[in-house]
């Protein structure tokens, strides 16, 4: 019964995100095509996917009637993960904020959203010590959050990644009987691959800033849940699940220090954008990452498991 989770969801996902993809046009809530080098999209679209995605999984949860103060952790911190990326989405777009003023909001979020988890049990746990486990938490946060924003840059992309680490994931709870873990990724699976069927390019809705922040405060939450202590393997393994994120980001941020470049600024030294800069087509570039992203979940799997 627990497996139907990821059909309900998809469809509550698939229903929301048609009707705020309406919305989203109807009332100007979209992201605005201009000339520069981060948009290539060339009409207005709705970035309320990530909103379809976050109700969706809160949906899911209520009906599902798991609660525990876990569960009550996990959602009260994705709601604060939630709001500045929402905001961001609404307000400091339009606006043009500075880098560093979201960064600050970012970090202070993420500062709180690691108390809550490490106050509900979630935390990575590698290393004993009140102070190194908090640091580690927060940096699992703020650092995946910003890893899966970094790859909404062509359509189906960011999405499409997280839902191969969810699947990950997936098989990782069955086999190892993490019931928690199993029932986040069903449930993220669904309101992922509802929202994917209108964001798979061309895309007719976008998950804003708010959707990355969600993904991936939840895949950084999958990963705790899999952190033991002193287990080199439940370190990595997660890494690789979370995948092309996680080494594309990593890469990027080397590469603007290498060019003495601000790591706060976009910019077009994604993976991504190197494979479209080969001449492939965006749906092309999109299977090449999702191909690599599959090798890097099975390696994961394998070393989380076998090593």
């Amino acid at each position: 019964m627990i497996y139907f989770l990821v059909v309900i969801s998809f469809f509550v996902s698939l229903v929301l995100n048609y009707f705020l993809r309406k919305v989203g046009e109807k009332y100007g809530f979209c992201d605005q095509p201009y000339i520069g080098p981060l948009k290539i999209h060339k009409k207005p679209i709705s970035y309320l996917g990530g909103l379809a995605i976050f109700l969706a999984t809160v949906f899911l949860f209520f009906i599902n009637k798991s609660f525990n103060f876990q569960i009550w952790g996990i959602l009260f911190g994705g709601f604060l993960t939630f709001i500045p990326g929402f905001w961001d989405d609404l307000r400091w777009k339009k606006e043009g904020v500075k880098p560093l003023k979201k960064l600050f909001f970012l970090v202070l979020f993420s500062l709180l959203v690691s108390v809550i988890l490490i106050n509900s049990e979630i935390k990575i746990n590698f290393l004993p010590g009140k102070i190194i486990i908090f640091l580690l938490t927060f940096f699992y946060v703020s650092g995946l959050i910003n890893a899966v924003n970094f790859e909404d840059g062509i359509d189906g992309l960011a999405g499409g990644l997280a839902a191969i680490s969810l699947i990950g994931f997936i098989i990782l709870s069955i086999i190892l009987g993490n019931n928690l873990g199993l029932v986040i990724s069903l449930i993220l699976l669904g309101a992922v691959l509802g929202f994917l069927v209108f964001n798979f390019p061309p895309a007719k809705i976008f998950m804003g800033d708010s959707g990355a922040y969600f993904l991936g405060f939840v895949l950084s939450i999958l990963a705790m849940l899999f952190s033991l202590p002193f287990n080199f393997k439940s370190l990595i393994g997660p890494i690789f699940i979370i995948g092309l994120p996680i080494f594309d980001t990593a890469f990027v941020i080397l590469d603007r220090i290498f060019q003495r470049k601000s790591i706060f600024i976009g910019g077009r030294r994604h993976f991504y954008d190197r494979i479209i800069q080969r001449g492939f087509s965006t749906r092309k570039t999109i299977l090449i990452s999702y191909f690599f992203q599959l090798i890097l979940v099975i390696l994961g799997i394998i070393i989380y498991i076998y090593v």
